[in-house]
């Protein structure tokens, strides 16, 4: 539960993130922050959680990866170091009480440069799974977001303040139960900081295949190391995220080219339309079809909108 001194301070984010937020999801004109806002409930997604501090001021979510769930709300913000590829929906709003969060993204080389500055406290060594988890939310954290949001009411506080309030941002974050994780990921040496440049190439080249054996060799690992090291960070292996980048590509040649479910198969690199089907099913809930049909029956668009972040 929130402490009862933190319940003011929620009240005034509730809404400032209403009040800058009007839709579903805003970018806002300070350009690592976006913001979400829902009245209804969501079906899980498959998304890639890019690096980020995301901070639910209302409502609650579940996302999951792999065979780990993580279920929280405005008592906890999630920190995610690596583009991790996850499932992930709200399971709590209302149109008396919406799901409202805050994404604030970074690059590693900002943590690095905040910790040079600050000479911060890594804290206990965690295992790379740690990649991705919740802390607690502070007073002081939820101070910050809040003057953050008060800054997008001028373009001089923009430009002046939006810069620090970052810094003090990822400053906080680094006195929490997660500073471990960003230490790592801020060590361009470390395993997680070589797995993500990794994650990035196979992100770029996921149609190749023969671009799965450069993979230890960007990542500067022999090929047991690596795998290990990956399925560490991802909670999967590099198959499988490489499967579910093509499946997500072939949802999008379903829905935006009219594609047929064995053609778009065929087209991310499958050679069997069974197999495409099956692990399609295993992914999305339903065969290739039968998904697109209920997505088109909603609406591209409007499914956008109600599951609230990015696509892969």
């Amino acid at each position: 539960m929130m402490k009862p001194e933190m319940t003011a301070q929620l009240t005034e984010v509730q809404a400032l993130v209403r009040r800058h937020c009007p839709r579903k999801s805003t970018k806002t004109a300070i350009d690592y922050l976006t913001l979400y806002h829902s009245d209804t409930t969501t079906d899980p997604l498959l998304v890639v959680y890019q690096p980020r501090i995301y901070l639910i001021i209302q409502g609650a979510k579940t996302i999951r990866i792999h065979k780990r769930s993580f279920d929280y709300d405005q008592n906890h913000y999630l920190v995610a170091t690596v583009d991790l590829p996850l499932s992930g929906h709200i399971t709590r709003a209302s149109p008396e009480e919406p799901y409202l969060a805050a994404c604030i993204a970074f690059e590693p080389a900002e943590i690095a440069e905040v910790i040079a500055q600050t000479c911060a406290d890594p804290g206990l060594q965690a295992p790379l799974r740690a990649s991705l988890g919740l802390s607690p939310v502070t007073p002081d954290l939820l101070d910050v977001l809040r003057r953050l949001l008060c800054a997008l009411d001028g373009e001089q506080d923009r430009k002046f303040l939006a810069p620090m309030l970052k810094r003090e941002l990822i400053y906080r974050t680094l006195q929490g139960d997660q500073r471990h994780v960003l230490h790592e990921i801020a060590d361009q040496k470390s395993d997680a900081s070589r797995i993500n440049r990794a994650l990035a190439f196979l992100r770029a080249n996921f149609m190749e295949e023969t671009g799965m054996t450069q993979l230890p060799r960007l990542a500067g690992m022999g090929q047991s190391t690596f795998y290990r090291k990956f399925q560490e960070v991802t909670g999967i292996s590099p198959v499988q995220y490489r499967k579910r980048l093509r499946l997500q590509e072939a949802r999008r040649l379903m829905l935006s080219e009219d594609r047929l479910a064995a053609d778009a198969g065929f087209a991310v690199g499958y050679e069997s339309p069974s197999q495409f089907t099956r692990e399609y099913k295993t992914i999305f809930g339903l065969p290739p079809h039968q998904d697109v049909k209920r997505i088109r029956t909603i609406g591209v668009e409007r499914y956008r909108e109600l599951n609230e972040d990015v696509w892969i």
